[in-house]
């Protein structure tokens, strides 16, 4: 009898973390989100696969905290599902997802179009200097 409560009262400390909270934070500017995922520690570490929703994913490894936040940059504006959800040897439980809304192309992209705008307007002064007065 005396094992059975020790196995009733020890089955919760042996519980693997649990996800708790997905969130995203959108740069309104910028095609970067800030995602946070808080995990309820019951004991022991775990693991998070996070899914971006445009194909590409990272793990998360928890350690000894319990929330991990990085930061993450869409190649692309749009509309994208993020999920989290428990991997590998040691997962976390559940699975957690939110909606995320990015800005336009980034920075990057911006920076070539204005380079080729110039491009074009410099080889344009250049023709006006070739024509004959």
């Amino acid at each position: 009898m005396k094992a059975l409560v020790f196995l009733v009262f020890a089955s919760p400390a042996l519980a693997a973390p649990k996800i708790d909270l997905l969130a995203a934070r959108p740069d309104p500017a910028k095609p970067e989100v800030v995602l946070t995922v808080t995990v309820t520690k019951s004991g022991g570490n775990c693991d998070i696969r996070l899914n971006f929703g445009d194909g590409k994913g990272r793990i998360l490894d928890f350690g000894m905290a319990t929330t991990r936040t990085l930061r993450y940059a869409y190649a692309k504006g749009g509309n994208y599902k993020v999920t989290a959800q428990g991997t590998g040897k040691m997962p976390c439980e559940g699975t957690k997802e939110t909606a995320v809304k990015v800005a336009g192309a980034p920075a990057q992209k911006k920076a070539a179009e204005k380079k080729a705008e110039k491009k074009k307007a410099d080889k344009k002064s250049a023709s006006k200097k070739d024509e004959p007065k």
